[in-house]
């Protein structure tokens, strides 16, 4: 991990948006209910997203995940974003809600060499799916899915990795979401997939339903240890579109903070170089903290159930190398 006085020494992963905004309003996002910050609804320009990458190569830059917590099909300059990536040998993924993906913008991505495209895929079959993902498009995704697949498996011209992402929404109903999920998604598009326990988003939702606290813990709460979520320890950085006073590339401690990011800007990568925010004093107080596991002192990591150590959190995947506690592109352990 770690130099001394919480500094670090490479940034081998980059977290950043290129829109914070959102097409959809999924329920259990922090992008819906009261809505995202507007000064986080912003685009990234090409040339910030340039420099950004340019200012963190040379401290060992690997892999890019252009999701943050907007989404990123909205953004102009995506293809010409991967493809920068790709002419400087960096691995690249996508997480998205997949509504504006289609065969001309699959096929502009794949060929520009995205190395890993993730959809979103929230509802077990197709009254959940228009609940959690807001918008009737169940039978029009899983078409989509079935073309990318296709061309995927009969053309065999691009590397391209493609996945679907699913979460259990009610710890109580686990066994069924999760058989459903396998049922019409994984078995019915013979896909790539994960299925994971729904989160508390650091503390914004208390519905016991989807609580690590209150399920599967609840009998030994007093036995609950907190340990870092590792997140703010490891060689990854967080960056939004967005930022405070017409400021750009706001730097943020995880993904997680969605809905607040305002409380946990570390610093702007818009007006700092990106490896002096990450060793910022900021970033090294926050690393302290989770060092001593003084958590209470960070509004925006004390109630987060990420904390807690829950492997069942990953229900299911058969996605290679896949496991609880690491980034979903790199492999880097965060725990």
């Amino acid at each position: 991990m770690k130099s001394d006085g919480g500094k670090m020494a490479k940034i081998k992963q980059i977290n950043i948006e290129l829109f914070g905004g959102c097409n959809l309003s999924c329920p259990m996002c922090p992008q819906s209910n009261n809505g995202r910050e507007r000064d986080f609804k912003k685009y990234l320009s090409f040339n910030l997203f340039k420099k950004i990458v340019d200012e963190a190569i040379p401290h060992g830059l690997e892999f890019v995940s252009i999701a943050g917590s907007g989404e990123p099909l909205l953004a102009k300059n995506l293809v010409e974003c991967i493809s920068y990536l790709t002419e400087h040998g960096i691995k690249s993924l996508i997480y998205t809600n997949g509504i504006r993906l289609d065969e001309r913008l699959f096929r502009d991505l794949c060929s520009n060499g995205l190395s890993d495209l993730k959809v979103s895929c929230q509802g077990w079959d197709k009254e959940s799916y228009a609940k959690w993902m807001s918008i009737d498009a169940y039978d029009e995704m899983r078409e989509k899915l079935m073309m990318c697949y296709s061309i995927l498996n009969s053309e065999k011209k691009y590397d391209t990795f493609l996945q679907t992402n699913h979460l259990i929404q009610d710890y109580d109903e686990s066994e069924y979401q999760k058989s459903m999920y396998m049922k019409n998604w994984i078995d019915y598009l013979n896909c790539f997939g994960e299925i994971w326990m729904v989160h508390n988003w650091a503390g914004q939702y208390v519905n016991d339903n989807i609580s690590r606290v209150s399920k599967g813990l609840k009998e030994k709460s007093s036995e609950i240890k907190l340990r870092s979520c590792g997140r703010p320890l490891s060689n990854v950085i967080e960056i939004r579109a967005g930022g405070l006073n017409g400021h750009k590339a706001a730097v943020v401690p995880c993904p997680n903070v969605l809905g607040r990011d305002s409380d946990a800007v570390l610093g702007h990568a818009d007006v700092e170089n990106v490896f002096d925010v990450f060793n910022g004093v900021k970033y090294r107080n926050l690393r302290k903290a989770h060092i001593s596991k003084n958590f209470k002192s960070i509004d925006y990591c004390k109630d987060c159930d990420h904390l807690i150590d829950y492997p069942d959190a990953l229900v299911w995947t058969n996605v290679p190398g896949r496991v609880y506690g690491e980034s979903r592109i790199s492999n880097i352990a965060y725990v």
